[in-house]
């Protein structure tokens, strides 16, 4: 087929124009504001060339993630998906001074939960509301310690570069289970009561958490009967000594719970209360003797990291429909897109549409790619709320990432980047319907910046601010070297039509908004 006579198969539409006028920021332009006036059409070209290839990834990085999955998430589409956390351990402080006759009264494992606080009960107690927690049946949940050293350097670069760990390390951590079992159950499920905790001098309350009460006994000759010995005399020699402990999940039904955790936070650790002897000069105990030993409490921390690593047990997810692209998070599954990659006529490694488009000279006004949600394959299933496009090639954002509103790397959730990477919308039943991603500086430096039409990925987003990437195992099949780490922080999945799809209104376009002269 000629490709001039393809490329004037495009659609005037002439309430566009008007659009363009009254609201600028549905089509705002590159260079300025949108031309207008008998000398200048305003039209839409939909008909460019794209392929979209489903890609199931090999294992993905997952130490030195900002959170990290901990539970059992079940997947109508994509199976099942379980995540465990391998975590060191460190002293709050190295050589500690537990006083005269430590006795451990009790152990306790704390990990807050992201929660929102949204009212007060008639009380005046707050109310809170979990935040990246999925699903809301028991698991089991094992504390259990292990004998596997997390290495900073990677010894297979004599120490020069970081070691990478991977989520199929599972495997290797059962071989260094040392058999001593922190703590288990096998009915956890999250809470979003707030705790609270009472001292000696004052009542706590914190924001929902998860708290554990862990084996006192292993600590007690673990941690407290080792004071004074070289084992906790440095943070090198007590990681030597006390590796890792193992946070593993594990089904016990159909369903689960899968909960994003931030082991880094200030108030996550595992906290040893105990007893010391201690010479009662305030007569606490008002019997007239200040000379008298008694019990008083204290306690103390050990942290959690700072090395850790997420573990995944996946199902390979299948692709039924070729005509359907399929998105999950964490080791599961990624789309890359070719835009513009039809003949190439003269065999310059660019095609004849993309030469065509380039020697138009358009206004850009707006280009974008939207993605309509496939509902009979994903019906009753947690929708992501973002999606992720971005250069594969380079493995970088998009230009017009930088000129959209910024937001917090560290924030589960987010408004920003609402006009590139633009929400899922829903109808009035609350079920997803598309993502719109706008890319109108990409498309308009390809176009009349003869900027390199690089490959293009899209993932599930956790949050669309971190933009850091997380590498993924080499294998035979393999790819991709790298995926945006947003995408391995969540389990959550879509189905989307593709450029192939049978329904014109759902099938994948690009859809570009031009101005040009007459």
């Amino acid at each position: 087929m000629n490709i001039k006579n393809t490329m004037l198969k495009i659609t005037t539409v002439i309430a566009v124009v008007f659009s363009f006028v009254a609201c600028e920021d549905d089509f705002e332009t590159v260079g300025g504001n949108v031309i207008g006036g008998p000398n200048f059409n305003a039209d839409v070209y939909d008909e460019a060339m794209i392929s979209a290839t489903n890609n199931d990834l090999a294992p993905v990085q997952t130490n030195n993630l900002p959170v990290n999955l901990l539970g059992v998430y079940n997947d109508p589409v994509f199976g099942s998906q379980v995540a465990s956390i391998l975590t060191q351990v460190s002293l709050s402080a190295i050589n500690p001074d537990f006083g005269d006759q430590p006795v451990l009264d009790s152990v306790v494992l704390n990990i807050p939960y992201f929660s929102t606080q949204i009212e007060n009960d008639a009380d005046g107690n707050p109310q809170y509301k979990l935040d990246s927690i999925y699903g809301n049946d028991p698991i089991k949940i094992s504390v259990l310690e292990t004998n596997f050293f997390m290495n900073q350097f990677d010894p297979e670069t004599n120490f020069e570069q970081a070691q990478k760990y991977y989520s199929d390390l599972e495997g290797q951590i059962e071989n260094n289970l040392t058999g001593k079992v922190l703590f288990a159950t096998e009915s956890f499920r999250p809470s979003d009561e707030e705790v609270i905790e009472y001292t000696e001098t004052d009542t706590l309350q914190h924001a929902p958490r998860m708290k554990l009460k862990l084996n006192s006994e292993f600590f007690q000759s673990k941690i407290i009967d080792k004071e004074g010995s070289s084992e906790l005399s440095s943070m090198a020699n007590f990681r030597n000594y006390f590796r890792s402990i193992y946070l593993k999940a594990e089904a016990v039904g159909q369903d689960g719970t899968m909960m994003s955790l931030n082991l880094a936070h200030a108030d996550a650790g595992i906290t040893l209360y105990y007893t010391v002897q201690v010479v009662d000069t305030g007569d606490s105990d008002d019997d007239g003797d200040i000379e008298e030993m008694v019990s008083a409490p204290r306690s103390f921390k050990l942290n959690l990291g700072p090395a850790r690593v997420n573990t995944f047990q996946q199902e390979t997810p299948a692709f039924p429909d070729a005509s359907n692209l399929y998105l999950k998070g964490g080791e599961g599954s990624m789309v890359i897109i070719d835009l513009f990659n039809g003949i190439d006529s003269d065999s310059d490694g660019i095609s004849d549409e993309l030469e065509y488009l380039r020697g138009n000279d358009w206004l850009i006004n707006e280009a974008n790619l939207e993605f309509f949600v496939n509902k009979s394959a994903v019906s009753g299933v947690n929708e992501p709320e973002r999606l992720y496009l971005y250069d594969l090639t380079n493995n970088r954002f998009l230009a017009d990432y930088v000129l959209d509103t910024p937001g917090q790397a560290n924030a589960m959730t987010s408004v920003s980047n609402n006009n590139h990477l633009g929400p899922l919308k829903t109808d009035e039943n609350g079920e997803g319907v598309s993502y719109k991603i706008k890319l109108t500086r990409h498309i308009d430096n390809i176009l009349n910046k003869d900027s390199t039409n690089v490959r293009l990925g899209l993932v599930v987003a956790e949050n669309v601010n971190l933009v850091s990437s997380s590498a993924v195992k080499q294998t035979e099949t393999a790819d991709v070297k790298k995926i945006p780490t947003t995408s391995v922080i969540t389990p959550e999945a879509t189905v989307l039509y593709g450029p192939a799809a049978q329904d014109d209104q759902k099938r994948l376009k690009l859809k570009i908004y031009y101005t040009e002269s007459k």
